[in-house]
């Protein structure tokens, strides 16, 4: 058995336990010993339950959605920025610690550096929304075959834009499916850049099913994260392709 330190996950409750109610899912992940969870948008939840069941429970809110809005879209711009604001109050509600957004929808009628620029000045607002209500803010890049159109798909152009804006409260969400898709070589993108990265979610290649049933090979890439003493949360954010309890407890060994 390992002497380093375990890993911190985080059960992404918009795809797991998907068969029973979303209050019923923060019983589930707390009797198996998960001390943190996830989830995307307020849609089709009832916040007041869940902030209740999440202090009955002693559960940790790592990360939400900030906005589903395009941040790369001058059209859109307003819409992220309200987007971001609302987002932000539910966090503090919910001692949340993490707003997650996208790069946006491409453009076809507007050329990259025009959509880089309006991403990185509305990152900008955002990071500033997410500052003063004590949060970080997460940028996720997507990969384009699940996401078309996705505007921001590298990490490494990611990367860039986040060092561009040199907020120490704006990190990396390193989604190691999404790059195994657009970009792959997760090892040294991860290493090179982990002061960068804020969260990290784990599903597996193809598929998007849990990490150990692909081309991914987990069992290296947590322990390059412990070896490394990866501090922030790994997200599962995954779509189980057995029981959703046995999922769980077969990606917490695979860790050890």
């Amino acid at each position: 058995m390992s002497t380093l330190a375990p890993l911190r996950f985080s059960v992404c409750l918009d795809m797991i336990f998907t068969d029973r109610p979303f209050e019923q899912r923060l019983e589930h992940i707390a009797d198996l010993g998960f001390r943190a969870y996830e989830f995307w948008t307020r849609r089709g939840k009832d916040m007041n339950i869940t902030i209740a069941l999440q202090t009955a429970l002693r559960l940790h809110c790592v990360a939400i959605f900030g906005s589903e809005a395009s941040p790369n879209d001058p059209d859109q711009r307003a819409l992220f920025r309200e987007e971001v604001t609302r987002s932000a109050a539910l966090a503090v509600d919910l001692a949340c610690d993490n707003l997650i957004v996208h790069g946006g929808i491409s453009r076809a009628d507007l050329d990259y550096a025009s959509q880089r620029a309006c991403l990185i000045e509305a990152l900008h607002e955002a990071a500033e929304t997410a500052a003063d209500a004590g949060l970080n803010l997460l940028l996720e890049p997507r990969n384009p075959l699940d996401h078309p159109g996705s505007f921001l798909w590298s990490s490494d152009e990611g990367f860039a834009i986040i060092r561009e804006l040199g907020k120490p409260h704006v990190k990396l969400l390193f989604d190691c499916y999404h790059q195994q898709i657009s970009e792959g070589n997760l090892t040294r993108r991860i290493l090179a850049n982990l002061d960068l990265i804020g969260h990290i979610h784990v599903a597996d290649v193809p598929g998007r099913h849990e990490p150990g049933t692909g081309e991914i090979n987990y069992e290296h890439i947590f322990g390059i994260l412990r070896e490394h003493a990866y501090s922030g949360y790994v997200g599962l954010e995954y779509t189980p392709r057995i029981d959703s309890a046995a999922s769980l407890r077969a990606v917490r060994m695979l860790s050890q």
